[in-house]
């Protein structure tokens, strides 16, 4: 199968626009490369996608996003693998070792983003502002999937309908530096995220937020006064419960423990935000929308210290 070459080097990638970095793979699985703060690289775009094809089974995989770390000495150390599977609100990391030749040494299946990995997210890796201190309402989309676009946009009208000033990040505005300054922003009472995630990570457009960061950056930033619903798998598991819940003092907490299914998950989500914003009692109206529109192989968590009534 013909692959589309990019023919640029890694550094140069942040430059360009996010859907420019999609290459095909075995079953028509689009790999993109994701941006990092490095300025050089001595990886080429083409030896990521080739890296990714070579290395990882993407039979279950709906898209592939590939990140490279470097060193101190700007050559490349690891290469994180972002693999989004099919069907459900979830996405599986990876890190691949190189050595200096970028030979693969070795893969970790089951890893947990570090330090290094977040100083090189793209945008700031400390200091969150506000756009706007009027926003109340946060919808935050980053993937390409239209029922997940248009659900984020119904909850975002709902919100306009309840007199909230509204911002919608999606797909090339659901970056990382967007998504934590609005979280900061003073006046908020909602954040919906419609995407991808596991217990330590989920996912923005460029890259990935942790929980460490949550408990960091957002740290008493909710003020048990902004609801939280999440399409997210595992979220609603230590350590993200623990750093939304305790640590960013959510009002309400939404997500995920187990894999949530794409289609009637967001529906549930859905349902269950616009019924806190008409001011219904938020948990009875969850457990409502879970009965009507959701499996029940999906198993959300719902809790939180503050209020059960939106903006209370």
């Amino acid at each position: 199968m013909e692959l589309k070459k990019t023919g640029i080097v890694l550094g140069l990638i942040i430059t360009f626009q996010m859907t420019s970095a999609f290459a095909d793979t075995v079953g028509n699985v689009p790999i993109r490369i994701l941006p990092t703060k490095a300025k050089s690289s001595n990886l080429q775009a083409q030896q990521l996608v080739d890296l990714v094809r070579s290395n990882f089974d993407l039979s279950s995989a709906r898209e592939a996003r590939v990140q490279a770390i470097f060193n101190a000495s700007g050559k490349s150390d690891h290469v994180l693998v972002y693999v989004l599977r099919k069907g459900v609100h979830g996405f599986k990391l990876s890190s691949v070792k190189v050595d200096a030749n970028n030979n693969v040494k070795s893969i970790d299946s089951n890893y947990r983003a570090t330090a290094q990995d977040f100083a090189q997210q793209p945008g700031s890796s400390t200091d969150y502002k506000c756009p706007d201190a009027s926003v109340e309402f946060i919808s935050f989309a980053p993937n390409d999937n239209d029922l997940e676009q248009q659900i984020t946009v119904g909850v975002a009208d709902a919100a306009d309908a309840h007199h909230l000033k509204a911002v919608r990040l999606l797909k090339a505005d659901a970056t990382r530096q967007n998504y934590l300054n609005y979280m900061v922003c003073p006046n908020l009472k909602g954040n919906f995220y419609d995407g991808d995630s596991n217990p330590s990570e989920f996912i923005t457009v460029d890259g990935l937020i942790g929980a460490q960061e949550v408990s960091t950056i957002l740290k008493n930033t909710f003020r048990h006064k902004v609801v939280n619903i999440w399409l997210a798998c595992e979220a609603f598991n230590d350590p993200m419960l623990s750093a939304v819940t305790k640590d960013a003092q959510a009002q309400k907490y939404a997500a995920g423990k187990n894999d949530l299914q794409v289609g009637p998950s967001d529906e549930t989500g859905k349902c269950a935000m616009i019924a806190a914003l008409d001011g219904q009692a938020m948990t009875a109206a969850f457990n409502d929308c879970y009965k009507r529109l959701d499996v029940t192989s999906d198993q959300w968590g719902f809790d939180g210290d503050g209020s059960d009534y939106f903006g209370k």
